[in-house]
């Protein structure tokens, strides 16, 4: 595919996200997401790797049943406009699912973890950020029902958890990570849409960090980081990296959890708050737990060759943000 078409697709893919979120009525919204639907297709079919294709099929399907859920849904509400108020319920309930089915969140994650582990870095990275972007504005605008939400963010906090475990592909790790972070968002629908706004922009810009990193190095398992022999710092930054990504003081990624925290204790919800951060600390000493592992204990080395300047600057200018965001941050709205 010309890198004109690609250009084309994603100027369609931006444009369908925008025309998705600000429609006024439910069959604009829905014209919104398929336009969005068709226009990242083209961007993860590749004729040089079948897992892509193979992913991208895949990723149709899902997405084509949560739209026609959607559609239905649409079509019942219009119909049943004047019936009982549980019946109305019923179908918002529905139609969330089928939102909750598009970015893979628990118990609709089936397809998640698979379909990122076919995908390229890039299209993994449009995958975990940009086409959540759409789903999760319509749930919160759609939301009614509390408990079902709540229901979704220990559900999706569990299983991430548990399906972390012996873990060591980093595709897989970054979107089971991504149920984790999610969960921790949707908890911010209900009662804040500005921290919400806060910890999406902080978990995209970790995630391109982390991504930009990887695919640089060509890393597809944790085992891999001690290959990085060029430069030790590499290393290191790889790790704040991780750490940023994760949302581990003292880095910015801490910052959306601390806020989000704060404002559960503020609204009393005390036991969701202890339950999102015992299952995260549990996910978080687990991949820990590998990256040392991998780090101390494996003695294969791979010469990526001379790592150029301004990717050493950009790297570390990254991680320096990573670093003293939190600080910065802390002290301006402190001061």
């Amino acid at each position: 595919m010309s890198k004109n078409f690609k250009f084309l697709f994603l100027n369609l893919l931006i444009l369908s996200t925008l025309i998705s979120i600000s429609s006024t009525s439910w069959m604009g919204m829905w014209m919104g997401l398929e336009m969005n639907l068709l226009a990242i297709i083209p961007l993860m079919y590749s004729s040089m790797s079948i897992t892509s294709s193979e992913a991208s099929v895949k990723y149709f399907i899902v997405q084509t049943i949560a739209s026609s859920i959607i559609i239905i849904n649409i079509t019942l509400l219009m119909i049943n406009i004047n019936i009982t108020s549980n019946m109305n319920n019923l179908n918002l309930i529905m139609m969330n699912s089928a939102f909750l089915i598009k970015i893979g969140m628990a118990p609709f994650h089936f397809w998640f973890p698979e379909i990122i582990y076919g995908l390229t870095w890039f299209n993994s990275l449009i995958v975990l950020t940009w086409q959540k972007i759409a789903p999760m504005i319509l749930f919160m605008f759609n939301m009614t029902n509390n408990m079902f939400t709540v229901f979704v963010i220990i559900v999706s906090a569990i299983i991430s958890s548990v399906s972390s475990l012996n873990m060591i592909n980093l595709k897989k790790i970054l979107a089971f990570s991504s149920i984790n972070h999610m969960s921790w968002m949707m908890s911010m629908m209900v009662f804040s849409k500005t921290i919400w706004i806060i910890y999406f922009s902080i978990y995209a810009f970790s995630t391109f960090i982390l991504i930009f990193f990887v695919n640089k190095f060509k890393i597809l398992f944790i085992n891999q980081i001690s290959f990085i022999n060029n430069k030790k710092e590499m290393i290191l930054f790889f790790i704040l990296s991780f750490v940023s990504f994760m949302g581990l003081p003292p880095t910015i990624g801490f910052l959306s959890k601390w806020l989000t925290i704060q404002v559960l204790v503020w609204k009393n919800w005390l036991f969701l708050s202890i339950i999102l951060i015992i299952l995260t600390i549990f996910m978080i000493f687990i991949y820990f737990q590998l990256m040392i592992f991998s780090i101390l204990f494996n003695s294969k080395k791979n010469n990526f060759g001379k790592i150029s300047n301004n990717l050493f600057s950009f790297v570390s200018i990254s991680n320096l943000i990573n670093i003293f965001g939190l600080i910065i941050v802390t002290f301006v709205f402190n001061s």
